[in-house]
């Protein structure tokens, strides 16, 4: 059996199938891409790791006879993607190799024939793995907080105005508490590296925005200045 990639055309959720069970791969095959599914298969690890650098898989279907997980998981592109341990049917199965292949990696094992069982399980395995790995979309530091999708900054619960530059300057800040990020930094990020800008320019934001969130403006507890270097939002 040749490793085979889904044409690019399709638009559905990447996913990889492992088998070299060609009977096996057209039963899956079907379900999945029936339902919306780009799916690949690979017959051997190898044609696996082949295949990942070209596909962004979301997740992987492995047939369980084959002894391959812990040689996927070694490698980044498998490292943190969700892998299930597929029982063809009228294979034996037993508490203890499940167990077993649990320990080996998988994330689950599927040994029931129930294919709307399989779609149930790879749908809350993708939403889980997004919901995992979606950017964070509020911050909160000391009384400070800020939501994106709303872009709202609030300071001890009290909603406060802020300009465009003044958002995206807190938002780096808030994105680094703690780290010292240097004016080039902040004005690579807010005003974008190709856009010449005096570092005065910078200090004049900073200046405004602490007027806005700090208590004491002048004597700064969070928003801080790191002589000669550039500034950071104090961690605690």
């Amino acid at each position: 059996m040749q490793p085979t990639a889904e044409p690019t055309r399709h638009q559905g959720i990447a996913l990889l199938l492992l088998t070299r069970d060609e009977d096996f791969a057209t039963v899956v095959l079907q379900l999945l891409r029936t339902n919306g599914y780009q799916v690949s298969v690979a017959p051997t690890a190898e044609d696996a790791l082949s295949l990942a650098p070209r596909a962004s898989f979301k997740l992987a279907l492995i047939d369980r006879r084959h002894k391959v997980i812990r040689a996927l998981r070694q490698h980044h592109a498998f490292g943190h993607m969700p892998i299930i341990a597929l029982q063809p049917q009228g294979e034996a199965s037993t508490e203890e190799k499940t167990l077993e292949d649990l320990a080996a990696g998988f994330d689950i094992v599927i040994d029931s024939y129930r294919h709307r069982e399989w779609l149930a399980i790879i749908k809350a395995l993708l939403r889980r793995q997004e919901l995992q790995s979606a950017p964070l979309r509020e911050f909160r530091v000391h009384a400070l907080a800020m939501n994106l999708d709303r872009h709202e900054v609030s300071v001890g619960g009290k909603s406060i105005e802020l300009t465009p530059k003044e958002f995206q300057i807190l938002r780096v800040l808030l994105q680094n508490p703690g780290r010292v990020l240097t004016r080039q930094e902040l004005l690579n990020h807010v005003w974008g590296e190709d856009y010449a800008l005096e570092e005065h320019a910078l200090d004049v934001h900073i200046h405004a925005l602490r007027h806005k969130v700090e208590h004491k403006p002048s004597v700064p507890q969070w928003i801080l200045t790191v002589r000669g270097v550039g500034y950071k939002l104090s961690a605690g």
